[in-house]
């Protein structure tokens, strides 16, 4: 890479002189492109593992859509489990909404999941996708375990009365359900005042399963 710098009127190499005479800025220059690269990885497999599953995604096809080098993914991950292990953890989308009641955060993920576009291009569908295509891999079942029981802790703390941890597994399956639906409906029989409908139709649900019986985190 070059070290040329610009001459703009100033001192012409005083860029390169204030990084080879404060050590500490070069560092902290190498960290954030390490933090840089390691995000471009994370992401390029995220959005990988959202369209197969995890035995069909490879390190190489991986490295090439973050546009690195394959070994960065064992050096910044140490393993391609690891690295799904840290897509998963990046999935927070109801951790995001803590201020919300369960209720709203409920309605929320629905709506971006059944309204958020013509084939349900949302973040939430995303997260589903990778965890209902990866599932069933016995090398990554512990990952998706740990991940769901997260999610249904989450969803327990913030309902109150009985059954709370049915009735957190009866949301999860909304969601998770939902999404699979969207992802299989693409034809013009699913349109958006069918997906409307079917919004609203889940609203009835949440009605039942909630009721006046929740409250705000």
């Amino acid at each position: 890479m070059s070290n040329a710098v610009k001459n703009d009127g100033g001192s012409p190499a005083s860029a390169s002189v204030a990084d080879e005479t404060h050590p500490a800025t070069g560092q902290g220059q190498r960290a954030r492109n390490a933090e840089q690269t390691r995000q471009r990885i994370l992401l390029a497999a995220r959005s990988l593992f959202a369209k197969g599953h995890y035995e069909s995604v490879g390190t190489r096809e991986i490295a090439a859509k973050a546009g690195v080098n394959v070994t960065l993914i064992n050096r910044y991950f140490g393993s391609k489990k690891k690295l799904f292990a840290a897509v998963v953890d990046s999935l927070d989308e109801l951790a995001k909404m803590s201020g919300t009641s369960a209720r709203g955060a409920l309605d929320k993920a629905l709506d971006s999941i059944v309204l958020g576009g013509k084939h349900g291009n949302s973040t939430w569908v995303d997260e589903f996708h990778i965890i209902l295509f990866s599932a069933l891999n016995p090398e990554v079942t512990d990952i998706i375990s740990a991940f769901f029981d997260r999610k249904r802790k989450e969803l327990q703390e913030r309902l109150r009365g009985a059954d709370v941890t049915a009735r957190a597994d009866i949301a999860y399956v909304l969601l998770a359900g939902s999404a699979l639906l969207v992802s299989l409906s693409r034809d013009a029989k699913h349109g958006k005042k069918e997906r409307e409908i079917f919004r609203k139709s889940l609203g009835h649900v949440l009605d039942q399963l909630l009721g006046p019986d929740w409250k705000a985190t």
